[in-house]
């Protein structure tokens, strides 16, 4: 008998299929947020805002900075930001990301709802550990057992 796909998983998978929209040359980072009830309130990857030619036509300063050095040289958008600004919930929310916040994105998060970020990988950034304690907000860092093929 086939078991159902884990609930942290099934909303990585969908983390990492919305990452797939990214339009940053440098990494393609997706985010769920989920309310209580595991309903999903909103959605967002990361790209240059609306109206930009994007870094995959046209790569920004940034584009070819190692992952989490000259974020500010980057047009991106993060996805968690993108996430939030489409979000109209006021119930608490847990983050599903591909890839644990940066520090920009940590200390918007650390204002809003989300009280849980679930992710299977750390961001390679200093002080993020700290920021999201400090407005504690769990951090699970879940390998996910099961990633659903992108190729079917």
């Amino acid at each position: 008998m086939h078991e159902r796909i884990h609930i942290d998983d099934y909303f990585l998978n969908m983390a990492r299929l919305a990452s797939l929209r990214g339009t940053c040359k440098r990494r393609q980072v997706g985010c769920i947020l989920v309310d209580s009830n595991n309903h999903v309130v909103a959605t967002g990857y990361n790209g240059v805002p609306k109206g930009f030619t994007h870094c995959l036509d046209e790569p920004c300063k940034g584009a070819d900075a190692p992952s989490g050095t000259r974020l500010n040289e980057c047009k991106a958008v993060h996805a968690e930001m993108n996430a939030l600004l489409q979000l109209t919930s006021v119930d608490m929310l847990t983050a599903y990301v591909t890839v644990t916040p940066c520090f920009d994105c940590a200390k918007v998060l650390a204002n809003s709802n989300v009280t849980r970020i679930i992710a299977p990988v750390w961001y390679p950034q200093e002080d993020i550990v700290s920021i999201l304690a400090e407005a504690k907000i769990e951090v699970i860092i879940r390998e996910v057992t099961e990633w659903t093929s992108l190729n079917s």
